[in-house]
């Protein structure tokens, strides 16, 4: 057999150590380039991770502030409506001369019950939005 290294030719012994020597080359150059493809994956998994971190706060916040809106919204309507009811009630006072003492007690009764109720449910929406708000955070 011509060429088989057992022969003792140098000439196919050198071949054959050249071609080892040039497997593992590329083997050392494909081992250094997986070694910088894991870097770079684990560079790009920590940049993943503070990213999702990130939109995580900003979707809290971005929650929060939609509620905090939605909150002077809610104020600026009930403000409308008790300066409309003010205008009613000043009116039906007004034209009201005969029967001022018995409307001013209508008056005060219904102010005594819708007072409380409002604000029952003021502090009611308040404690529900605190709730979720401390929901959205924990769970960034």
């Amino acid at each position: 057999m011509a060429g088989h290294p057992s022969n003792g030719d140098p000439q196919a012994i050198g071949k054959l150590r050249s071609d080892l020597d040039g497997a593992m080359g590329v083997m050392r150059d494909n081992m250094r380039t997986m070694a910088e493809r894991d870097v770079q994956l684990h560079d790009l998994e920590g940049k993943s991770n503070t990213l999702n971190v990130a939109s995580g706060t900003f979707s809290a916040h971005a929650t929060r502030l939609r509620r905090e809106q939605e909150w002077q919204r809610c104020k600026t309507r009930i403000a409308i409506v008790a300066v409309f009811v003010l205008l009613v009630w000043l009116l039906i006072f007004f034209f009201a001369s005969g029967h001022r003492m018995t409307f001013l007690g209508i008056s005060a009764g219904i102010l005594a019950i819708t007072l409380p109720l409002g604000w029952c449910c003021v502090r009611r929406w308040r404690n529900l939005e605190e709730e979720e708000g401390f929901r959205d955070v924990d769970s960034i």
